[in-house]
């Protein structure tokens, strides 16, 4: 188990998007196929759309919520700084959209998790609107993956 604070969680999750990002922007490759090319330049902007409004949640989150401790052990299967885990290399248009999809769904766990390990109201409050945030934006994610899906 690992002490940390909500405000650890939302950096954390942050800092997960923007190596989502940049980890696909460093896989496209010359030999990259166009669909595949597309699906990742679309998405590592999705990422860092979706890094700069958790900073804006943290930014305006309260003392009370932020500093709130939660004891859970947060992201086993998920490489927030561990950039090895995450490669987009050599990946065809399906295997990027199933690894882009496991990673979201892993967060929307994390985030259903912690909305019940909230020790405070606001702190559940918080959880709950990033849960919202995850939630609209793989959907979001999934509507335009499907239309390059077609093409």
């Amino acid at each position: 188990m690992k002490a940390e604070t909500f405000d650890y969680l939302l950096e954390w999750t942050s800092d997960l998007h923007t190596i989502i990002a940049d980890c696909l922007e460093q896989a496209i490759t010359p030999d990259t196929d166009q669909r595949s090319r597309w699906l990742m330049e679309y998405v590592a902007g999705h990422e860092r759309d979706i890094a700069r409004k958790v900073d804006q949640f943290r930014a305006q989150a309260g003392k009370a919520e932020s500093r709130t401790w939660l004891y859970e052990h947060i992201g086993e299967d998920l490489p927030p700084r561990a950039r090895w885990e995450l490669s987009f290399v050599g990946k065809d248009f399906n295997e990027i959209n199933e690894q882009l999809f496991e990673l979201h769904g892993q967060l929307i766990e994390v985030y259903t998790s912690m909305t019940g390990r909230a020790a405070i109201p606001a702190a559940a409050e918080l959880m709950r609107n990033m849960l919202a945030l995850e939630q609209g934006e793989t959907r979001r994610l999934a509507e335009q993956c499907g239309r390059l899906q077609d093409l």
